[in-house]
C-alpha cells in the first residue's frame, strides 16, 4: 500500500511541478546539467560491452564519491571480469568523480525516481549489480533493478539516530525495502543494530568498517616518524603539536592554545600546515604581528630547524607528520569549514581534538568518540584547557590513544571485505548455476 501510494504521490508531485520546473529552467538556465540523463536517457554512458558482469554503484554526493573511490581499485582486482558505471545525485558529486574516479569508469546523473524513468535507465546499464552506498535507498529504484534481475548490495551503510526515529514510522515499508537487499555492510555496529531495528534479516548484515577511511588507516610505515623527526631535528621525547588543515581565523586562536602549551612545556614544537598554502604569506604576517618566530618547510630541510614553530609549505606532507605528533588538532573546525579527516592522525594512534563544525566528518568524529579517542572543544580556552590536563594525565592519554588507533584499524581492509560480499555471492550463484541437475 505504502509503495504504491509511493508512486501515486511522484507522479503527483512531479505533474504539478514540471512546467514550473521548465519556467525556472528557461529562465535561469540554472541546473540544466544532466537534465536528460535525469529522464532516464543515458545512451550517452560509455558502457564496456565486452566484461560479462556489469556494476552500477550509486553515490548520492562528494562524499559517497570518495567511498566509491575506495571501492573501485578492489572490484578491479577481485572482479576483472566486472565493468563498473557510477550515478551521481547532485552536480557537487559530477564536479568531483572526474578528479577522483578512475578514466574507464563513467559517472552520470541518477534518474529521477519516477517507475517508467528507472526502467528507461535501467535498459540501457542493464546492470548485474546494483550497490547502494551508504544509505540513499530509492525505492523504485531498488525495486526495480531487483525487477530487472539485478543483485543488490548496500555498501558502507550508516544510519543515525534521527534517520532511524524517521524510518520507524514507515517500518513495514522499510522492512520490505530492506529484504530486496542481498547483503547489506554497515560501518559499525549502532548501524547494524538499527537496520536490524528496521526489519532488516540479521544474516544479511556485516559490520566491516568504513571504506572512506581505508586509505588513511594504511598500516603506517614505522621508518617515517624517524624521517621526519631527523628533518626537523626533534628528539624522541620532545612534544609536538601539530595543527592540521588550518583555515582563516583559526591560526589566529591557536596561537592562545600555543602559548598556554608552552608554559608547561617549554620545547614544545608547532607544526602548522594550513589548508590552502596560498595563505602560507598571510599567516606568516600574522605570526610577525604576533613577535612569533616561524619558519618554513623548506628552509628547514636546507638550514636546519631555528624556531619552535614550523610552517608546512608543500603539499601531501601533513598525513606524514601526524607521525611525530603528541597532539593534533584538527582545522575546519573552529570556524565552519566542515572539518577535515581526523583518522589520518587515528591511525597513528594519537587522540584528535577538533572544533564544534565537523559537518563533512561526522561518522569519523562519532567513531573516535565512541572509544573516546576523539574531543570536540567549543573554542581555544576550552583546547588549551583539555590539553593541560592530558598532560599533567599520561596515563588517560595513553588510553585514548589506543582507542584511536583501534578505531584506525577497523577501517583497514574496509573495502576489501565488502567487495568480498559481492564476489561470494557471484562465485555462489556461478556455481549454483553450473551444477548438474539432479532431475
Amino acid at each position: 500500500m505504502l509503495y504504491t501510494l509511493y508512486q501515486l504521490f511522484g507522479w503527483l508531485f512531479f505533474i504539478v511541478i514540471f512546467p514550473f520546473a521548465c519556467v525556472f529552467l528557461g529562465l535561469s538556465g540554472k541546473h540544466r546539467q544532466g537534465l536528460r540523463q535525469r529522464f532516464g536517457h543515458v545512451e550517452d554512458v560509455q558502457l564496456d560491452e565486452d566484461k560479462p558482469v556489469r556494476i552500477w554503484l550509486h553515490a548520492a554526493s562528494v562524499g559517497e564519491i570518495q567511498v566509491a573511490k575506495a571501492l573501485i581499485p578492489e572490484i578491479k582486482k577481485q572482479l576483472p571480469e566486472a565493468s563498473i558505471v557510477v550515478s551521481t545525485g547532485n552536480r557537487h558529486g559530477m564536479a568531483v568523480a572526474p578528479q577522483l574516479l578512475p578514466d574507464d569508469v563513467p559517472c552520470f546523473f541518477a534518474p529521477l525516481d519516477l517507475v517508467g524513468i528507472v526502467n528507461r535507465t535501467l535498459e540501457t546499464i542493464r546492470p548485474t549489480i546494483y550497490v547502494c552506498l551508504e544509505t540513499e535507498l530509492w525505492p523504485n529504484i531498488i525495486r526495480q533493478a531487483q525487477q530487472h534481475g539485478a543483485k543488490l548490495f548496500l555498501l558502507n551503510g550508516r544510519l543515525s539516530e534521527n534517520s532511524f526515529a524517521g524510518y520507524r514510522k514507515i517500518k513495514g515499508f522499510m522492512s520490505d525495502l530492506l529484504s530486496c537487499f542481498t547483503k547489506i555492510s554497515v560501518i559499525q555496529g549502532g548501524d547494524a543494530k538499527r537496520f536490524r531495528g528496521l526489519g532488516a534479516d540479521p544474516s544479511s548484515i556485516r559490520i566491516l568498517g568504513n571504506a572512506k577511511y581505508d586509505q588513511s588507516t594504511a598500516q603506517a610505515d614505522p621508518n617515517l616518524a624517524e624521517r621526519y623527526r631527523q628533518m626537523l631535528n626533534i628528539h624522541r621525547r620532545q612534544p609536538v603539536l601539530v595543527t592540521g588543515s588550518t583555515h582563516t581565523g583559526e591560526e589566529a586562536m591557536l596561537i592562545e592554545v600555543f602559548r598556554a602549551l608552552q608554559q608547561r612545556l617549554p620545547d614544545l614544537v608547532w607544526i602548522v600546515a594550513p589548508r590552502h598554502l596560498r595563505r602560507l604569506t598571510e599567516v606568516e604576517k600574522l605570526f610577525e604581528e604576533q613577535e612569533i618566530a616561524s619558519m618554513r618547510l623548506r628552509q628547514v630541510q636546507e638550514q636546519g630547524r631555528g624556531t619552535d614553530v614550523v610552517l608546512i609549505d608543500t603539499m601531501g606532507e601533513l598525513a606524514g607528520l601526524y607521525s611525530i605528533a603528541t597532539y593534533v588538532f584538527c582545522g575546519g573546525s573552529l570556524v565552519d569549514r566542515g572539518g577535515h579527516n581526523v583518522l589520518e592522525a587515528a591511525a597513528w594512534g594519537t587522540p584528535v581534538f577538533y572544533g564544534p563544525h565537523m559537518a563533512d566528518f561526522s561518522d569519523a568524529k562519532a567513531l573516535l568518540e565512541a572509544e573516546h579517542a576523539g574531543f570536540c572543544v567549543k573554542n581555544p580556552k576550552e583546547l588549551a584547557r583539555l590539553l593541560l590536563y592530558f598532560i599533567e594525565k599520561p596515563e588517560e592519554y595513553a588510553v585514548a590513544g589506543r582507542g584511536a588507533l583501534k578505531v584506525a584499524s577497523r577501517q583497514q581492509g574496509s573495502a576489501k571485505k565488502q567487495i568480498a560480499l559481492i564476489k561470494e555471492d557471484l562465485h555462489s550463484v556461478t556455481h549454483s548455476s553450473c551444477a548438474p541437475s539432479t532431475t
